[in-house]
């Protein structure tokens, strides 16, 4: 089992909770990675295990979301930063 314990495989893993698709979404739109950051664990395989991003992934994804989320109401509001 996986550090977390939740997991066996990787496959196991919803798709929404996989690194790959959390990326995704921070690509096309940063708030859904924001709330996939918030209402639970990403996962992604390390030496053949299921584990959840640590604290430290959390806080980067979660930094550039709210950068990203920011950036786009500077765009909408029409302020030149």
């Amino acid at each position: 089992m996986g550090k977390a314990g939740k997991y066996k495989t990787y496959e196991e893993v919803p798709f929404f909770r996989k690194q790959w698709f959390f990326w995704l979404c921070w690509l096309v739109f940063a708030p859904a990675a924001l709330g996939i950051l918030l209402s639970g664990n990403v996962y992604y395989k390390k030496k053949g295990e299921v584990v959840p991003f640590g604290l430290a992934n959390k806080i980067v994804g979660g930094l550039f979301s709210l950068l990203w989320i920011y950036r786009v109401y500077l765009a909408v509001a029409g302020i030149h930063h």
